[in-house]
């Protein structure tokens, strides 16, 4: 509601644009509130994944179709530029829904690469959408974070926010980073979106690893392993987001730096490498979490006594 009443006091430079993106995320919140009441077969969302970014890809224009130069040298996708989007898109829509197992954490990894999204995209066309989106987010987490002040009055985020906020990233990303007028490097942005599709790719690698089909649920995510581990809700929040703040970070850093995209790729990966190490020994973050605590008594919420399996 708070983003169609925001589009319609806008004065939006690109209609058509808007339109169509508004269109496709209500689409995502549409099945996102179905499936929220009603569990839909993982077929089903993809289906509906499909048809959004579909939507996107071709009704706004908004395709992959210069990667920079990932390997060293340019590589263009030609052709293959719609499906790589669309494969991207739902990529980008996915990690979101799945990240989303904490109170405050999908809607402050939004926020974080909404923020950077809307400083690289001033005076374009989606910059307009993005201040728009940064801040529901921002109007959202006041209900949605553990904040304690907020306990009777909490919001839930489900799958039908995570899912538009997914798309809606993914396509302002896209679109900053493509044609003549890009303003960031598709590498860069790949960095604004790292531990959302971090932990998607983990996820999978893990439950093809266990025998098990790659859209079975779980709670073996990263903010999942910490809770178990022995850190509170409130100390994995704060990991997980210091996590997203780094990766944004970098990709500021990197923006401002220009250095080669196969240098930023290939961290990247690391990085990602590194985010899946850390799933399977998370006891070694904990461990810091409780040093730190030991150190400075008042920079971590009271580790150790919710222990309670995060839904």
């Amino acid at each position: 509601m708070a983003i169609g009443l925001g589009f319609g006091a806008t004065l939006v430079p690109n209609p058509q644009l808007w339109d169509t993106l508004s269109l496709a995320i209500y689409m995502m919140v549409v099945i996102g509130t179905i499936d929220d009441r009603f569990d839909l077969p993982p077929q089903t969302r993809l289906i509906a994944q499909t048809c959004a970014a579909l939507l996107v890809t071709f009704g706004t224009g908004v395709v992959i179709t210069d990667l920079g130069a990932p390997l060293f040298f340019e590589l263009s996708l030609g052709p293959l530029g719609p499906p790589f989007t669309v494969l991207f898109i739902m990529t980008v829509i996915n990690g979101f829904n799945v990240i989303d197992g904490l109170d405050g954490l999908a809607g402050g990894l939004a926020f974080l690469a909404l923020c950077v999204l809307a400083v690289f995209g001033f005076g374009t066309d989606v910059f307009p959408l993005t201040v728009l989106l940064a801040t529901v987010v921002v109007a959202f987490l006041l209900f949605n974070l553990p904040l304690g002040f907020n306990r009777p009055v909490r919001a839930f985020m489900g799958d039908a926010g995570s899912t538009a906020l997914g798309l809606a990233i993914a396509s302002i990303g896209i679109a900053l980073s493509q044609g003549e007028g890009a303003r960031i490097s598709p590498v860069v942005g790949l960095w604004l979106v790292a531990v959302p599709i971090f932990d998607l790719f983990a996820a999978i690698m893990r439950r093809i690893a266990d025998g098990k089909s790659p859209f079975a649920p779980d709670h073996e995510h990263l903010h999942h392993t910490l809770v178990a581990s022995g850190l509170t809700r409130r100390a994995a929040l704060l990991v997980m987001l210091s996590f997203g703040v780094v990766c944004t970070a970098v990709a500021v850093v990197a923006h401002l730096l220009s250095p080669p995209d196969g240098v930023l790729l290939f961290a990247w990966l690391g990085t990602g490498v590194l985010y899946y190490q850390i799933i399977r020994r998370p006891h070694l973050v904990v461990g810091i979490v409780f040093a730190l605590q030991s150190r400075y008594r008042n920079a971590f919420p009271e580790v150790g006594r919710d222990r309670k399996e995060v839904s």
